[in-house]
């Protein structure tokens, strides 16, 4: 069970601004059909240049809060990840801090053998855990996509056209969310089958050094998906699953007799 980690003082910072952004997207979903449902229900709004203003100024918001967590903040918090990873896995000293327990692998020699068994349960934690996601992920954002495009179709003429330049950003911003989290769980479960593969190996565990260019291939896609893609977990989300996958993982354990 994962106690603390370099990277988790990040991840708070990055909770916390997710939080925030939340509360901006349903500001500007809100702002983005206030204009139309008052058209329809034939109410005369005074506010109509108020309200597109705030909503630009909340996309605009939006926008660079996004940018700060997946440009700036995500980078820093994988950065540190990996440093952790090397030290617990080879016993080098590269991160200011050591994690506790968020490896459930103590018991292993140092060495390729245990750097193996860490990314395979790193594939396993980070996998499961996106599956669960998938209905948060995908719900509440596909109903807020289709209510935008539908109300700014509707209201185009109304709208300055820089205002739905940017709510149609907007709308791609969420469709995009939805197809990178769809190509990272299918990504995520073909690297997943592929540790399986590996711990099936005969003398894997007896030889490493001798399939360690297969672990290595199999690191490098996993570093480089997790790069390019993301997992952005809440870590509330993934501190209520943790107790349940770090059983699960020492069943995974059990099966592949990974001591």
């Amino acid at each position: 069970m994962a106690k603390s980690a370099p990277h988790y003082s990040i991840m708070k910072i990055i909770d916390k601004i997710k939080n925030v952004t939340k509360v901006i997207f349903w500001l500007i979903f809100i702002l983005s059909i206030a204009p139309s449902v008052l058209k329809k229900l034939q109410i005369n709004s005074c506010y109509d240049d108020f309200i597109n203003t705030l909503n630009i100024i909340s996309i605009s918001v939006f926008f660079v809060f996004e940018i700060v967590v997946e440009y700036i903040l995500l980078p820093q918090s994988d950065s540190r990840r990996r440093d952790d990873f090397i030290d617990n896995s080879f016993g080098t000293k590269y991160s200011s801090e050591s994690s506790d327990k968020y490896f459930d692998n103590d018991d292993l020699n140092i060495g390729l053998y245990k750097a193996a068994t860490n990314l395979f349960e790193n594939v396993f934690f980070t996998y499961s855990i996106i599956k669960r996601m998938t209905f948060r992920k995908t719900f509440i954002p596909s109903i807020v996509l289709i209510s935008i495009l539908l109300f700014a179709y509707y209201g185009f003429k109304e709208y300055y056209i820089g205002l739905y330049l940017l709510q149609a950003l907007f709308s791609v911003t969420l469709l995009g969310g939805l197809i990178k989290h769809f190509i990272l769980m299918v990504q995520l479960h073909n690297i997943y089958e592929k540790w399986i593969a590996i711990f099936q190996i005969d003398d894997f565990k007896t030889n490493t050094e001798k399939h360690k260019t297969l672990v290595y291939r199999t690191w490098l896609q996993y570093e480089t998906l997790h790069s390019r893609l993301p997992a952005d977990i809440p870590n509330n989300f993934f501190l209520s699953l943790n107790d349940q996958l770090t059983e699960e993982w020492k069943k995974i354990r059990l099966r592949y007799n990974i001591n």
